[in-house]
């Protein structure tokens, strides 16, 4: 496996511990870029409306900034002229097989924290404009150059230039910058102001990270709760005869009452809920779930091609103490501690040869869980 080529002195291990989200790191010529798609690719990409893309413009006079978002018509380059717009498309490592190798660079942090690999192309003076981001990114330099400025001091709330569909920094000063080459990176925490810059055209790569609020997990959890638990009614049998002056009060009783009608609706333990995480975090983006096989599963052709996961589906697990729990595209399945070894495996790669699978297949357990798969879209014959 390739590993990124971290700056003299910091190990994988030091990385996590001193820096990530803790301080910038500039790390020059950390990797190779010729698995990077080329401009031509990258205008194609656009125009696909299954692609998420936007144009990010600077103008001369107010509001200083426009947004266009994707499919991107061909031509576009021609009517914003040479200078000062930016290409952004995102899920590029969903569509791009190619780029999962890049992926692999970041093997010491968990795969559910990564989100995607967003790419842009800038003409010359291409910006998206000073900004902050509130999870961890590296920045790579694919093509060209560009030149980053960053301000890890606090920045106001207030401090984002209205009337527009982006959120630019309305002040930004310039603590320390770095011109970036092909093969360099910039790693930046959560919060870190940036603003990068094509010196001439060029190409950045940036690896996002996952990074939930509290808001965005209770919503999802309390949703599931509503979309598959049993409602408990309120009731309240032999209860006491109150005061018709005091009709209006609601008493300490009743606010027991209603909040342990509350919780009834909440699982007891985290197992519930760890089970509920896992299926979460492998959901795909609602827009990137993979389409359903249209032929049957056949044992006796994977056992010959290999298999490969599908681009957009995510395949994580969890050990407990008597089974395994693999997780794909949202949905469970248990497997036995026996077979943990496949699952890993099944899971921290893109494909199987049929070489590696073979031992497998004499699993009865295995080929259930493999049609299953095949059945959601998330493994594909090694061939298709």
């Amino acid at each position: 496996m390739k590993m990124l080529r971290l700056p003299a002195g910091i190990s994988e291990e030091y990385f996590l511990g001193k820096i990530w989200q803790q301080s910038p790191l500039l790390m020059r010529n950390a990797l190779d870029v010729e698995k990077f798609p080329c401009k031509s690719e990258l205008y194609g990409l656009a125009e696909n409306d299954t692609v998420e893309s936007r144009i990010v413009r600077e103008l001369a006079s107010s509001p200083f900034w426009q947004l266009e978002e994707g499919p991107i018509k061909s031509g576009f380059d021609k009517k914003f002229g040479e200078s000062r717009w930016t290409l952004l498309l995102q899920d590029m490592d969903k569509h791009l097989p190619q780029l999962t190798s890049i992926l692999h660079l970041f093997h010491f942090i968990p795969r559910w924290r990564i989100d995607d690999i967003m790419i842009s192309y800038a003409a010359d003076q291409g910006s998206v404009g000073p900004h902050v981001d509130e999870y961890d990114v590296f920045l790579i330099q694919a093509h060209g150059q560009r030149r980053w400025k960053i301000d890890t001091r606090a920045i106001e709330n207030n401090n984002l230039l209205p009337d527009i569909d982006l959120r630019i920094l309305r002040q930004f000063e310039t603590e320390q910058e770095w011109l970036l080459e092909p093969g360099d990176i910039l790693y930046l925490p959560p919060g870190v102001a940036h603003w990068g810059v094509a010196e001439g055209e060029c190409i950045t790569a940036s690896v996002g990270f996952r990074a939930p609020t509290s808001h965005d997990l209770l919503e999802g959890w309390v949703g599931h709760l509503l979309e598959t638990g049993q409602a408990e009614r309120f009731s309240d049998p032999q209860r006491s005869i109150i005061d018709p002056q005091n009709a209006a009060e609601i008493s300490p009783d009743d606010i027991d009452s209603l909040i342990k009608c509350l919780n009834s609706a909440l699982p007891q333990g985290k197992e519930a809920m760890a089970e509920w995480l896992g299926c979460y975090l492998s959901e795909p983006k609602p827009h990137l779930y993979p389409e359903l096989p249209d032929s049957d599963f056949d044992v006796a052709v994977i056992a010959a091609s290999g298999i490969r996961r599908h681009g957009f589906s995510q395949l994580l697990y969890r050990k407990g103490d008597e089974e395994i729990t693999l997780y794909a595209d949202g949905e469970s399945f248990q497997l036995p501690p026996e077979l943990l070894e496949f699952v890993a495996m099944l899971s921290n790669n893109e494909a199987l040869s049929a070489e590696e699978l073979a031992p497998w297949l004499q699993h009865e357990l295995i080929i259930e869980r493999l049609e299953s798969l095949y059945e959601l879209g998330v493994i594909l014959r090694g061939n298709d």
